[in-house]
């Protein structure tokens, strides 16, 4: 069940969070607070982060003055990449492995893969530092393999069970990693792909060429690097890249859904209410509905970013379409819009308003996990036709019920 709490409850997990405690349950965190409320600038050099939980603690303690404090506490996703690469692919222990599945339990993936890692291992087990974990899977997940060979070193029994380890506890990620490098085209020069709210992704290929270049006058020969737009035989930046964009529409979104203009909401929600069940039209179809009909249809994904046009759009909307554009605009409506400060995965705002924030969030992701942008992304990346069979299509129910996928 999704758990909300006050906005002192968010400060005091702010707290908790500079502290270092930003692993455990958020009631772990409250508690803690609660527990030292009369040590608590005390306890400052005791802080993962000093500066930011002297902060936190100043504004903690305004507000139990019941003073205004303009004071945002920042929540960040739970390993987004990997994240998103579970809910996508529709891996289970993905998502339980970043805080998707078990309402309950803070999990943090670094962790659990290295205590899988060293099950594995049995007698060999070794000690890696959350640090180092964090490094190898990132990039691994990305494509690297340099950082993982630096920490367990090359050919080696911790290699190898590490790379099992995300086989086994991130297979969804794993598998789409390898499809995503396998998928490098070398014979193009960019690669393309639009994300269900009509935003581009255009990446050249730049290719890193050094010249050695003589200057007579002085007698010396140098080394001059320039980056060529031209095709590249091999890459693994596909992953990265693909990831990532998904990773920038979770953020448009979530600050769509939150900082809303309360006019164009009502207006969309009138106008389509009103043209719900008129007969869709086919003809003369404006330039403005194509690309937001033809993504939907190749999604599944009805992003609200379309209602700027929906007076001149919706007779030619899909009715599915137009039900689940109705359906997220009267949630969306249902709380005060409000602004978010966004850094990549962190998302801050005031503290009443973390409730909302951590709603849309998974709300969003669980909409991915229904979607067919996978799909999507890959028929563009590829340039033909991709289906793609998901390990689970029954995850997004126990995502709408997680509370850990920001934390």
């Amino acid at each position: 069940m999704f758990k909300e709490y006050t906005g002192i409850e968010y400060l005091a997990i702010d707290v908790a969070n500079a502290k270092g405690l930003d692993k455990k349950e958020f009631e772990t965190r409250i508690q803690w607070v609660k527990d030292n409320q009369h040590q608590l600038m005390d306890l400052v050099n005791q802080a993962d982060e000093p500066i930011l939980y002297t902060k936190a603690v100043n504004h903690f303690h305004k507000a139990l003055k019941g003073l205004p404090t303009g004071h945002t506490v920042a929540l960040d996703a739970v390993c987004s990449g990997l994240q998103l690469m579970s809910v996508m692919t529709g891996c289970k222990s993905g998502c339980e492995i970043t805080g998707l599945i078990d309402p309950n339990k803070r999990v943090d993936a670094y962790t659990e893969v290295t205590k899988y890692m060293n099950e594995l291992l049995g007698d060999e087990a070794v000690e890696v530092d959350r640090k180092d974990a964090k490094a190898s899977i990132m990039t691994s997940l990305y494509g690297s393999k340099a950082k993982p060979i630096k920490i367990f070193g090359e050919d080696t029994h911790q290699l190898e069970a590490f790379y099992q380890a995300l086989e086994d506890k991130c297979e969804g990620a794993y598998t789409l990693l390898n499809e995503l490098i396998d998928a490098w085209d070398r014979s193009k020069t960019f690669n393309h792909w639009v994300l269900p709210d009509g935003y581009n992704v255009y990446i050249p290929v730049m290719q890193s060429i050094t010249d050695r270049v003589k200057i007579e006058e002085l007698d010396y020969t140098m080394s001059v690097q320039t980056h060529v737009n031209k095709p590249l035989d091999y890459s693994v930046s596909l992953a990265a890249n693909a990831v990532h964009s998904v990773d920038a529409y979770v953020l448009r979104s979530l600050v769509r859904r939150c900082n809303y203009s309360p006019k164009q909401v009502n207006n969309a929600i009138q106008v389509i209410e009103e043209a719900l069940f008129n007969e869709t039209s086919i003809e003369n179809i404006p330039e403005e509905a194509i690309m937001p009909i033809h993504l939907y249809l190749k999604t599944g994904l009805a992003d609200i970013v379309c209602i700027k046009d929906i007076n001149n759009i919706v007779d030619y909307l899909p009715f599915s379409m137009k039900q689940k554009l109705l359906v997220t605009l009267k949630e969306v409506i249902k709380y005060p819009p409000f602004e978010v400060i966004t850094i990549h995965d962190s998302f801050a705002v005031l503290p009443n308003n973390c409730n909302r924030l951590r709603y849309w969030y998974k709300e969003i992701l669980a909409e991915l996990a229904e979607s067919n942008i996978l799909e999507h992304l890959l028929s563009q990346i590829m340039v033909e036709d991709i289906k793609y069979n998901k390990l689970d299509n029954n995850l997004a129910p126990l995502i709408r019920n997680s509370n850990y996928g920001l934390c």
